[in-house]
């Protein structure tokens, strides 16, 4: 009787301890989880009032957001825009958009300060561009393959995620992703900070990859 006893009381005094115990583990787990839900869902989006009509304009965009890895993937892609309407104009952009290894010297007028995007990566561009210029559009928010990835009136948006093999921005380089309109998964574009403190693009391809064509209205009316 006296062994059930003490068994009775020990129950009493240890049972409240474990669930002190499991509560503080229990709510510890959600502060970590929180913290880390925080940190990987920092806010990475860009917004600019309008696409640039001239290489000032340009620069005066760059400047302004380019002081973040989202801001300098977003100069890329509004390049890419640019250089899908405008040739000449999206050389030069470009060529400010794109980390100075990915640039060569050239004596032409053509580029930017006497450097010019390097002839691979700039083949690659005409090619992809050529075939569907439609593409670096898809990642602004709000356009659709129903609408012919055109841009929505007002601003321009584009969000980025980063994921456990993105990297640290803190060293100065890092993957982010964007995702298109047209296309299943988001699309990574890497990006370094350069002794200016700008971040600029040092890998673009996948960028400018094929997307679902747009859809074109089918009229019947000959």
């Amino acid at each position: 009787m006296k062994s059930i006893t003490k068994v009775f009381l020990l129950a009493i005094v240890i049972f409240p301890t474990l669930l002190f115990f499991s509560a503080f583990q229990s709510n510890s787990s959600k502060e970590i989880f929180s913290e880390s839900k925080s940190i990987l869902g920092k806010d990475r989006t860009v917004t600019i009032d309008k696409l640039p009509t001239t290489v000032e304009e340009f620069l005066e965009m760059r400047n302004k957001i380019s002081k973040t890895p989202e801001g300098g993937a977003t100069t890329m892609i509004v390049a890419l825009m640019i250089y899908s309407q405008n040739e000449e104009l999206g050389l030069a952009c470009l060529t400010i958009a794109a980390d100075k290894k990915r640039l060569s010297k050239t004596t032409k007028n053509e580029g930017y300060k006497g450097y010019i995007v390097s002839r691979n990566d700039l083949g690659l561009i005409k090619t992809q561009i050529k075939r569907s210029p439609y593409v670096p559009f898809s990642y602004v928010k709000g356009t659709t393959v129903d609408n012919g990835y055109k841009l929505p009136t007002g601003k321009l948006v584009f969000d980025y995620s980063t994921n456990k093999y993105s990297g640290d921005e803190k060293e100065g380089e890092i993957k982010l992703f964007i995702p298109s309109s047209g296309a299943d998964s988001a699309r990574p574009v890497r990006v370094h900070k350069n002794d200016a403190g700008i971040w600029k693009a040092t890998e673009w391809s996948s960028l400018i990859v094929g997307i679902r064509a747009p859809k074109v209205d089918d009229d019947d009316d000959l």
